[in-house]
């Protein structure tokens, strides 16, 4: 059950750094969020933090560590991964200066 915890730990970190990499090189976003995300690299910026913070996650599993600077690493991440998640937030709101959206009937992305 372990090896299939980190295997998916690892799929899910390699995951997030691949679509985060792709979002700030290339300004593109999964289907889903294209009406969603204006500032596409701040997206992916902070995809790629929370991409990293679970690829430590799983390379900690593997590795012993020990526990005062676990307990220290996990206090950072945690910080880190609401860090990316703010970041990706924030990627989601029209900022100062950025023309709104249009809304209603007939407005065309």
């Amino acid at each position: 059950m372990l090896i299939a915890l980190n295997v998916l730990l690892f799929v899910a970190a390699f995951f997030c750094l691949a679509v985060g990499i792709t979002a700030v090189t290339s300004l593109r976003v999964l289907p889903w969020l294209v009406g969603k995300v204006i500032r596409p690299r701040l997206w992916g910026a902070g995809y790629i933090l929370f991409g990293v913070v679970v690829l430590y996650h799983a390379v900690v599993a593997l590795v012993p560590v020990d526990p005062a600077v676990a307990m220290v690493l996990t206090a950072v991440t945690t910080a880190t991964a609401l860090g990316g998640l703010g970041m990706m937030m924030f990627a989601q709101r029209v900022g100062r200066g950025t023309p709104s959206l249009p809304i209603g009937p007939g407005a065309t992305e």
